[in-house]
């Protein structure tokens, strides 16, 4: 099977390509392509002729390719422009397979500039004519020091002092990288068209809670400093990120796949 995973050189996408590329004939779409001993393209999804021309003869597309956080607001039109001519290339080009990600962020009544842009690419997704997967992440992280969570286990370790946006207490289902590839994996192999999954962890956990952890296993004192969302939301117009994501829990209705990792276990190796 021949497969093309925009934004495969990503946090996540480079995850997923490591873990499909010895089963199947995997090519990369990125702006800045990474080697990963597959074959890749340089180019970017809001370049409609580039697509028309370039995107052909594969099977199935893995679209992860997105602007997550900017401080120019009107990057994240790029979301919907990049899904609007994937959509096109692959119906015009006869690729009837398209596993799209988007985010759980969708669920949120206010779903600030990311969501949004996600939310209006899902429905171009859902209108078109393909034979699509759409799968929707939780809060993904990983052991190793590129996510935002090692860099907030690692402001506790040096400083024992955490920032937290608004009362902490908002709750998300943490999902480990490894086991959201083992996902697309299955997703591939069982390709079930006109579907939209969940991509959360078995456990449920507050930023609260992750402190209170961290504490705990270094036995010393964090201070937690909150951030009012007040002040936040009067200049989210340029944080680079969706402050209202912040005031809404995120958990799936639907049961979790079989996963691997333990958010508490892998706690436990970042600290």
């Amino acid at each position: 099977m021949k497969i093309l995973v925009t934004g495969g050189s990503g946090y996540i996408g480079s995850e997923i390509v490591s873990k499909l590329k010895s089963k199947y004939d995997i090519t990369i779409l990125s702006r800045n392509p990474k080697q990963l001993g597959v074959k890749t393209l340089k180019g970017s999804l809001t370049d409609r002729q580039f697509l028309l021309d370039n995107i052909k003869n594969y099977d199935l597309v893995i679209n992860l390719a997105a602007i997550v956080r900017s401080f120019i607001k009107s990057k994240y039109k790029e979301n919907i422009v990049g899904t609007k001519n994937l959509v096109e290339a692959l119906e015009r080009n006869n690729i009837k397979k398209l596993i799209h990600f988007s985010t759980h962020n969708i669920y949120n009544k206010k779903t600030g500039y990311y969501g949004t842009s996600k939310k209006i690419s899902e429905d171009l997704v859902k209108n078109s004519n393909l034979n699509y997967i759409i799968l929707r992440p939780n809060y993904v992280y990983g052991i190793d020091r590129n996510n935002d969570l090692y860099r907030l286990i690692n402001i506790l370790k040096k400083t024992k002092i955490a920032p937290i946006i608004g009362s902490g207490n908002t709750k998300i289902q943490p999902i480990n990288k490894e086991d959201l590839a083992d996902i697309t994996l299955k997703l591939v192999e069982n390709f079930k068209p006109k579907t939209i999954y969940d991509a959360s962890g078995s456990k449920t956990i507050s930023f609260n809670e992750i402190v209170d952890f961290t504490e705990k296993q270094l036995n010393k004192k964090i201070i937690k400093l909150h951030i009012p969302l007040f002040p936040l939301k009067l200049f989210k117009f340029v944080i680079p990120f969706d402050v209202d994501g912040f005031l809404e829990d995120r958990i799936s209705k639907q049961k979790p796949f079989k996963l691997k990792h333990d958010i508490y276990e892998d706690l436990r190796k970042i600290i």
